[in-house]
């Protein structure tokens, strides 16, 4: 089974969006800014990238992921 990075990206994109629409008061914590650097993470992973991610089952030493 794959995921289509597309559509990952335009998913990630989506999640950016409402974060960024967020009342002030709730970008203060350290929650926020956890979950901007999360997003900025997963960005990264998947900027530019075309075809499918792989979806693997998790086991100890390996994510769902590859690296």
């Amino acid at each position: 089974m794959g995921i289509k990075k597309a559509n990952v990206n335009l998913l990630l994109g989506k999640v950016g969006e409402l974060l960024k629409g967020l009342p002030d008061d709730a970008k203060k914590g350290d929650e926020f800014s956890e979950a901007e650097k999360a997003l900025a993470k997963l960005q990264e992973l998947f900027v530019g990238e075309e075809g499918e991610v792989e979806l693997l089952a998790c086991r100890a030493g390996q994510g769902i992921i590859p690296k």
